[in-house]
Parts: structure tokens; C-alpha cells; sequence
């Protein structure tokens, strides 16, 4: 994601689905682990948020911001975002 180099790509996919296929750079957090890990995510960096059809992301940018998150972004549906060979929310993909 060029032009934001501290924010954090995460795929809230299954492991299942992320093995078969993600975006480069992406990291794995399924959304029904994400309460396990919310104290892990890095303060400060902006949050980007894909899945499968855009619903866990938009929870999970809910979530967040209501745990005190400032900076977050979704970029929607997998599929969607693959397609795109333009700028999404901002984020060269």
C-alpha cells in the first residue's frame, strides 16, 4: 500500500480462505479471533481491514473504534478489491 507505509493490512478471513489466497502484505487475524488479539494490534498505525464480503470488516472497524482505535480503514471484499486496479479508500492496492 503505497504512501502509507505504517498501516497494517489485516485479512479477516479464515485461515483457510488466507492460505488459498491474500494480499500481499496482509496479515491474518480471523474476526472471530479478534477480541483474543485486540491488545496486540499496534497503537498508532492505521488499521486496513478486507474479508470475504465487507460485513466483519465494517464490525470489526466498529469494534475497534469503540475500543479506542483512531485511525481505521475498510476496503471491503476480497473479491472486490482484487479486481480494482485502481486506488481504494486511498490505498494504492
Amino acid at each position: 500500500m503505497r504512501g502509507h507505509p505504517r498501516a497494517l493490512l489485516i485479512d479477516l478471513r479464515s485461515r483457510r480462505e488466507y492460505g488459498i489466497s491474500h494480499i500481499r502484505g496482509a496479515v491474518n487475524v480471523p474476526y472471530s479471533s479478534l477480541e483474543k488479539v485486540i491488545e496486540r494490534l499496534p497503537a498508532g498505525r492505521e488499521l486496513v481491514f478486507y474479508c470475504e464480503r465487507g460485513g466483519s470488516a465494517m464490525a470489526a472497524a466498529r469494534d475497534l473504534s469503540e475500543a479506542g482505535f483512531q485511525t481505521i480503514a475498510v476496503i471491503g471484499a476480497y473479491d472486490e478489491i482484487c479486481a480494482l486496479t485502481e486506488t481504494v479508500s486511498g490505498f494504492n492496492i
